[in-house]
């Protein structure tokens, strides 16, 4: 729970904007969960149907719940926020002044999104929780933590701000333009399509948001993806072959590409009779004896992806063509434990699994390689290093920030605004 209050904020804002953010935090309504995706040994499965119809009787009985169950506990936001003028500087972050108002904007939002956690675990679980109690695994108070957060988020926006000048990353024209579009958006998306921008003004108010705090909001998105671009490029092409390999080897990545022979029927899932699976076994045998008799290891892998098209049964090969390139514990036990006892280019005999016959080709390290999750992002290698090379840098800026609160100012005790 502490990780994600302390860095919901600058993800939501960098990811969505300003209004996006704010619209995700006060959605208070707990939603349905969703079926996850299923994945074995390189396969996507979604979900088959849309699932059972809906249990009325349970819906009503969560409405009832939200609108008659015990009150989720809040917190007098409009007490607190009158301690201080809104221009009040309160703090520096790197050197930065930042004002009780924009500090106040994250704390109300981080409130806002704890009072709706409260929300949820008493509407699903019947669970009561209060700014007082402890957080699940931890040593501090949902009071404390959240207040907190709002220093988390500034410090969180200064490491951007402070990264992107000391490596000369600067909004270019493309970004301002995309910045002035996404204005004109929320205006219309929130004030109708006649608001205007003093309109949208007053409705960031009702957010404790400074139409000053949006605009930065939008610079520091535009910011850290600006920031990535210019120094890895669009999918971190710029990243050397070794930094790349690194990550694959510190991650413990492993490649292979595999003739997947099923046992099981693929209409149905229930397993194949005894001839026909007995057929099967017998064409992974012979599959795998070709492949072995090749001594040349381009011309192996070459054969290799032609007998692959003409007879892997795997869903997932549309998507990932070149085989896998995944962490242990990704795939069945017995895909894993075969690709273990293989040297690069290496082909095994055929692997029984629970889902078929596996013909597996080891492939080497390789910076350019799809890396495997449920999620069919689709990064490679060399994205994924870059993007956690620019992650750590980004780490160890705001490690190294210095922050000052003004001599006389406290961090508020959100307990002391609790209402009854």
């Amino acid at each position: 729970m502490k990780k994600t209050i302390a860095i919901l904020l600058v993800v939501c804002l960098i990811l969505g904007g300003a209004i996006g953010y704010f619209g995700q935090q006060s959605a208070r309504t707990p939603q349905t969960p969703q079926a996850e995706t299923v994945t074995v040994e390189g396969q996507t499965a979604a979900p088959a149907d849309d699932g059972p119809a809906v249990d009325e009787t349970y819906v009503d009985a969560q409405v009832d719940a939200l609108m008659n169950g015990p009150e989720i506990p809040t917190l007098d936001l409009e007490r607190l926020y009158a301690e201080h003028a809104p221009d009040e500087v309160i703090l520096t972050v790197d050197g930065r002044e930042e004002t009780w108002g924009d500090y106040f904007y994250f704390l109300a939002s981080q409130v806002d999104y704890v009072e709706s956690y409260f929300s949820s675990m008493a509407s699903y679980y019947g669970m009561q929780l209060g700014w007082g109690d402890v957080v699940e695994g931890e040593d501090t108070t949902y009071a404390d933590l959240t207040a907190a957060s709002a220093e988390d988020a500034l410090r969180q926006f200064a490491a951007i701000e402070g990264f992107a000048r000391e490596n000369g990353v600067e909004l270019t024209d493309a970004n301002r333009e995309a910045i002035a579009g996404q204005l004109a958006a929320d205006i219309a998306s929130v004030c109708g399509e006649d608001g205007t921008e003093a309109d949208f003004e007053d409705y960031l108010g009702t957010l404790y948001m400074s139409r000053a705090m949006y605009d930065r909001i939008n610079a520091v998105n535009a910011l850290y993806q600006e920031g990535f671009l210019q120094l890895y490029g669009e999918n971190g092409e710029t990243l050397d072959d070794e930094a790349a390999l690194r990550y694959l080897e510190d991650n413990a990545y492993v490649s292979a590409n595999h003739i997947l022979l099923m046992t099981l029927d693929a209409a149905t899932g229930e397993p194949l009779d005894e001839a026909a699976a007995a057929e099967k076994a017998a064409t992974a045998q012979r599959l795998a004896d070709e492949l072995k008799a090749i001594e040349d290891p381009e011309e192996r892998l070459v054969r290799f992806e032609e007998l692959k098209e003409e007879y892997c049964e795997d869903t997932g090969k549309a998507a990932y063509p070149k085989g896998y390139t995944f962490t242990p514990g990704t795939m069945v036990t017995e895909f894993e434990d075969a690709c273990a006892a293989l040297g690069d280019y290496e082909v095994s005999d055929p692997v029984q699994s629970s889902y078929g016959y596996h013909v597996i080709l080891k492939l080497p390290a390789d910076a350019e390689a799809q890396l495997f999750d449920s999620s069919g992002s689709g990064l490679t290698a060399r994205a994924a290093a870059a993007n956690a090379e620019y992650g750590e840098r980004l780490q160890a800026y705001l490690d190294a920030l210095t922050v000052e609160y003004v001599e006389g100012f406290e961090a508020p005790d959100l307990l002391q605004y609790a209402e009854d």
